[in-house]
């Protein structure tokens, strides 16, 4: 507890972002993984696998985008850095130990980025319009990963927008799937490769929901189970699963219905 709370005090973060609960969510992320660190190899073991997959077959080496990069528990960042002459990782909260781990690697780089452009608005009480960053748009990128998990991009955006009592839950869903729809539109708008890897099923109690509705994906490259949740992490009697699935551009053609 101590420690989490010094990480929460010294890990910079915008004041929006801190106000939504980013830095927060970031550090209990941080913890569960500690906790839960048997139970989620195989999810990690996964996505480092397939994004170096995808990075070897790359056309080109130059530089490379990690958005939603986080702690980088799933993220095989050496083997980036010695592959890449550039490596820049965009998430809005950098933890202290990605930031310590990547202290020594002289070619990456951390940008501190809302990658849905919808944090100061709804850090305002006010219904943003999803803007991805253009900032990226005019730069040459050799390969990308998304390793938000995009169920995850909209959470608390809608959490805050819900405490507000102003917006209805039609409005909130529509929010979330402008969000994820527009993550997936830029990806592809993105020059070089790209890798996403996101949720497309949640399991709980035996109940299987879609935690992207109304967005449609490809064919996935890779599919594996993320016990995210083992017993009593969330319930004393069951697990909560993810079904974690990985796509490629070219295999990535998504739109959204």
């Amino acid at each position: 507890m101590l420690a989490e709370l010094a990480e929460y005090i010294l890990t910079p973060c915008p004041a929006p972002a801190r106000k939504l609960g980013y830095l927060k969510e970031a550090v209990a992320i941080g913890a569960r993984y500690r906790r839960q660190r048997l139970a989620w190899r195989s999810h990690l073991e996964n996505s480092r696998a397939v994004i170096l997959e995808a990075a070897r077959a790359s056309a080109a080496h130059g530089r490379a985008l990690i958005l939603g990069s986080g702690s980088l528990l799933d993220i095989p960042m050496e083997e980036l850095s010695g592959m890449f002459g550039q490596v820049v990782l965009a998430d809005l909260v950098h933890p202290l130990g990605a930031r310590w781990r990547t202290r020594s690697l002289r070619n990456v780089r951390m940008d501190t980025v809302d990658l849905t452009g919808t944090v100061t608005e709804a850090a305002r009480g006010h219904m943003p319009a999803p803007s991805p960053p253009a900032c990226y748009l005019d730069q040459q990128w050799d390969f990308t990963v998304s390793a938000n998990i995009l169920s995850q991009l909209p959470l608390l955006i809608v959490k805050r927008l819900e405490t507000t009592g102003g917006y209805s839950p039609e409005e909130m869903a529509i929010l979330a799937r402008d969000i994820q729809a527009g993550h997936i539109a830029w990806l592809d708008s993105l020059s070089g490769s790209v890798c996403l890897i996101t949720d497309t099923s949640c399991m709980d109690a035996d109940v299987a929901t879609d935690p992207l509705p109304g967005i449609v994906l490809p064919e996935p490259t890779r599919t594996w189970i993320w016990n995210i949740a083992p017993r009593p992490e969330l319930h004393p009697d069951r697990d909560v699963t993810h079904t974690v699935s990985a796509f490629v551009r070219p295999l990535l053609g998504s739109g959204n219905s």
